[in-house]
This record gives structure tokens, C-alpha cells and sequence, in this order.
């Protein structure tokens, strides 16, 4: 297992001026600090002091793949079609998918579990790296619209994934892919924790799964973390967003249910791939957890890009390796189904 060299720490620990908290860090590029900027500006309310009301605009920020937004998320690949379909959950509600689908696929799905802290994101915020991903691999992907924090605390987000892993596995995509889809999870950030419970999941329930991709994880909810104040998400970010989504629950930062580092062995799981950003405070837990993979033998490829922060995936345009890593994804998918 091979990684970049770890690096001091983004930013001092006491809160810096904006400028100085853009600044802080040489190897960030040019255009990175301006969009970091730029958000921070807009998102000037700390998250964890946000209204129900300014939460809900929060979470419809984001703008679609197209037009200027477009330079920093890349475009909607144009063969690929779009749809949505609800599918039934435990206890008798029902959440909608998205699912993408290029000319080209064939019994190979990806199920994708969307980042924002259990507390933001959508499905659709997803479309210009799903729509890649689609393309290049010919594969079907599902993009669960689980239920967010602090409305529905956790499990609720756990348990809806798993649902749609379920259903994939189960037929819900049979008549594309037929009846034995080969089946790789993956997620970013909060929708990383996710998918590596479900790969957790999948070898508890004998489900065969391809492989599992984990993007700047949330392994470890209990985590003591670096980087206070580092750029695109601090970590008085995830102190909010694991207040909302614990909060009220029943269940600690400890909880295997939650927290995939816990679980009571890591052998027999799926191949990993762990993508981590240099300039983050999850950096050190998703590092953590593909030590702790590659120990308990499963093949485990772990890259740290280094000069990137927390979410590069889906700014490709505004990082310096956000295509990059896109590209890693997909190479590494079409080596577990080859």
C-alpha cells in the first residue's frame, strides 16, 4: 500500500481570516483557493448554527451540471440517460433513484452513495461524475436519494442504502443487467462511510460484491480530527454534521452500525479502493482504514492526492486532480469486473 508523504497541517488551530484560510496552503492551486473563497463567502453561517430554514437553502445551492457551473463539476455525458424510480424501504416508505445508463451497459452496476455530511447532497448533484463513470465503464449506475439528517437521524441514511443494495442484488435492475448483476459500491465523504457499511453488509449476508470505492471516507464517527480550519470542509464542519445526524439517535461515534472502523473484523470484504485528500481533516481515518483492509488481506489500492482538498471528485475543473482521480475510479472498476 503506497501514499503520498504526509503533510503539517492545513491551518493553525485557531480560526483564521478567510484570506489567510485560502492562502494557507502553497500547493493548492490557483483556482481551488478562488472557488473556496467564493463558498466560503456565500456560506458564511457555520454550520452548525444554521436554522431549519437556512438548511433547506443550503441543501439547494448546489447548481446543476451545466452552464458556468460546469467548468468546476465537468459536463453531463451526453449518451447517458437519466431517470428516477421510487423503491420501496423497510417499514413500508419508499425512496426515489436515480439511475443512469449508457448505450453500452451491460451486467456491471455501480450503486454510488452521494457525500454531505448525512445532512446535505442529492442524487442529481452527482450527474457530471455518475454520467462519467457510466460512460466509460458501460455500467448501470444507482444513486439512492436516502433520507438526510437531522430529519431522519441515523440509521435512517444506513438502512435506505442498504435497501438499495438489496434491491439491486434482488432483481430491481434485472431487466437491463439481467439476473446476476456484478455489483461495486461506492460513495464520497459521508456517502463513503456508507458504502463501506454496505460493503460490510454484503460479506455478512453472503452478497457477492465486485469491489468497493471509498472516497475521502468518514470511517471513524468518534475521530479526533486534524485540520480545523481546512479548506471545502473543517472540522467544526464534521462536528456539525455528525451533531445532527447522531444527535437524538441512541447510537455513539462507536458504533459499528455507523462508524465501519468498528466492526468486529475487516476480513473476506470486497477489494477497496481508498482515495483520500492531502489537505482534510477525514484524511487520517480513510488512511487509517485502508491500513486496517490491507491487514486483514483484503486487496486494498490506497492513493493520497496530494495539494487537494476535502471533495475534489466533484470540482475536477476547480482541483488539480479531480480528473485524475475520476479516471483512478474507473480503471479500477473495469479491473475488478475484467
Amino acid at each position: 500500500m503506497t501514499a503520498s508523504p504526509a503533510s503539517q497541517d492545513a491551518a493553525s488551530q485557531e480560526q483564521p481570516s478567510l484570506a489567510a484560510r485560502w492562502t494557507a496552503s502553497s500547493g493548492m492551486p490557483l483556482r481551488t483557493r478562488v472557488l473556496g473563497l467564493g463558498l466560503a463567502l456565500r456560506n458564511r453561517t457555520p454550520m452548525a448554527e444554521l436554522s431549519a430554514t437556512e438548511l433547506d437553502k443550503r441543501r439547494s445551492l448546489t447548481p446543476p451540471a451545466k452552464g458556468p457551473a460546469a467548468w468546476v463539476t465537468g459536463r453531463v455525458a451526453p449518451d447517458v440517460s437519466i431517470s428516477t424510480q421510487a423503491m420501496p424501504t423497510r417499514g413500508g416508505g419508499s425512496i426515489p433513484l436515480r439511475i443512469l445508463r449508457s448505450p453500452a451497459s451491460s451486467d456491471r452496476v455501480l450503486l454510488w452513495l452521494h457525500g454531505g455530511g448525512w445532512t446535505l447532497g442529492r442524487p442529481r448533484d452527482y450527474d457530471a461524475l455518475t454520467s462519467f463513470i457510466a460512460a466509460e465503464t458501460g455500467c448501470i449506475v444507482v444513486v439512492p436519494d436516502y433520507r438526510l439528517a437531522p430529519e431522519h437521524k441515523a440509521p435512517a441514511a444506513v438502512h435506505d442504502c442498504l435497501d438499495a443494495l438489496d434491491w439491486i442484488a434482488g432483481g430491481g435492475v434485472a431487466h437491463w443487467v439481467g439476473a446476476h448483476p456484478r455489483i461495486i459500491v461506492g460513495g464520497d465523504s459521508a456517502g463513503g462511510n456508507l458504502a463501506a457499511l454496505a460493503a460490510l453488509y454484503a460479506r455478512d449476508n453472503d452478497m457477492q460484491l465486485s469491489g468497493q470505492l471509498l472516497s475521502y471516507p468518514a470511517t471513524d464517527l468518534d475521530a479526533e480530527r486534524p485540520y480545523r480550519n481546512a479548506p471545502m470542509l473543517s472540522g467544526a464542519d464534521m462536528d456539525a454534521f455528525e451533531d445532527f445526524y447522531l444527535s437524538g439517535s441512541g447510537l455513539s461515534g462507536k458504533d459499528p452500525a455507523i462508524s465501519p472502523i468498528y466492526a468486529a473484523n475487516h476480513h473476506d470484504l470486497a477489494p477497496a479502493l481508498v482515495q483520500t485528500a492531502e489537505l482534510d481533516p477525514l484524511r487520517p481515518e480513510g488512511a487509517r482504514y485502508a491500513e486496517l483492509l490491507e491487514t486483514s488481506a483484503v486487496p486494498t489500492r490506497y492513493t493520497c492526492y496530494r495539494g487537494a482538498p476535502h471533495g475534489f471528485l466533484s470540482m475536477p475543473g476547480a482541483t488539480h486532480v479531480g480528473y485524475q482521480a475520476r479516471w483512478e475510479l474507473v480503471d479500477t472498476m473495469q479491473g475488478w469486473w475484467r
